[in-house]
């Protein structure tokens, strides 16, 4: 087939563009000029200078491919949620817009569990049919919501769309990509205490999620969403398997999060004196106020997907991630 993809120099992008160019397919990634593109070019996709506000070079790399895979996304928490605005919703706009106008019926979004709000206070899981929970307690959360909707008004137009929503996402290559820089941060002592200890999140290998997106283009009827999800734990059962790999302990006190709050609010003040910034931003910290618990039961019968555990895929994380810098 002929793909198109934006977002293919991210972390999940990049890992599946050399996942589709090694199966044969015809890759061509939207990148911006500043991107580092070696390692799309090296595994053979042709590259398209352009950016998700300038409909024009879209449609440029676009123009006679048969699928569009849309994994763009402005993650960094620090940027004005207008900027996170332009990127996450219209720029999704940008790009089903040109699918449409030039007849690329097939659609694969890669979304977030972002997309949902968070889980229910009770610890049990969400699945694609739960409501989302409002108010959003970030911008990256209501972003992710409303690029969601947009792209559904452009399904009800012909686009043929499938979504996922990846939870956690960590594992080799790259250790700042994903959760891997929270697992490093573990496995290399540096976090004394823990926030929100008791909270559930999912926790998915990089590579299962690309095996899933290659499923949901293969079998997947148009307008269905599969979440990928993974293994459920606590942040602390997190920890304690983590540490097992390693010769630090897991960290022993649980930080209340309002506390944290207040500690963090100091830092800001104080750490800009001496030039530097905190490593945490509230925006992460609102995050812990919910568990984050979603079953992926739709993408395992439906797709035949086997996502591996935490015992299986932490083993070649940490070897990669306790490497020297």
């Amino acid at each position: 087939m002929r793909i198109y993809l934006t977002g293919g120099t991210g972390y999940i992008g990049t890992a599946l563009a050399v996942r589709l160019a090694a199966e044969g397919h015809e890759l061509h990634c939207l990148v911006r000029s500043t991107s580092d593109r070696r390692g799309l070019e090296q595994a053979g996709a042709e590259c398209h200078i352009g950016d998700l506000s300038d409909p024009d070079s879209l449609r440029a790399g676009m123009r006679g491919c048969e699928v569009v895979i849309h994994a763009a996304a402005e993650l960094d928490l620090r940027v004005p949620r207008e900027r996170m605005e332009a990127v996450n919703v219209a720029g999704s706009e940008n790009v089903a817009r040109a699918a449409v106008d030039l007849a690329v019926k097939r659609f694969l979004s890669v979304s977030s569990m972002a997309f949902f709000g968070g889980s229910p206070d009770d610890g049990s899981a969400g699945n694609e049919e739960s409501p989302p929970r409002r108010p959003f307690l970030t911008a990256y959360s209501a972003t992710k919501n409303a690029a969601q909707r947009a792209l559904e008004r452009w399904a009800a137009q012909g686009l043929e769309l499938n979504t996922v929503y990846p939870s956690l996402v960590y594992g080799p290559p790259g250790k700042k990509g994903g959760a891997n820089p929270l697992l490093r941060a573990l496995a290399k002592g540096r976090l004394r205490f823990l926030v929100g200890a008791a909270r559930i999140a999912r926790w998915v290998f990089i590579d299962d999620v690309v095996e899933a997106m290659v499923r949901v283009l293969e079998r997947a009827p148009a307008g269905r969403g599969y979440l990928l999800t993974g293994e459920a734990a606590t942040v602390r059962q997190v920890a304690e398997q983590v540490v097992q790999h390693t010769d630090v302990p897991a960290p022993r006190f649980n930080l209340p999060l309002p506390l944290a709050r207040a500690l963090l609010n100091t830092s800001n003040v104080l750490l800009p004196l001496i030039g530097r910034r905190s490593r945490v931003h509230r925006e992460q910290l609102k995050n812990l106020r919910r568990h984050w618990n979603f079953d992926d039961r739709r993408a395992r019968e439906e797709l035949d997907w086997h996502p591996r555990s935490l015992a299986a895929g932490l083993p070649p994380t940490l070897a990669l991630l306790l490497k020297s810098d």
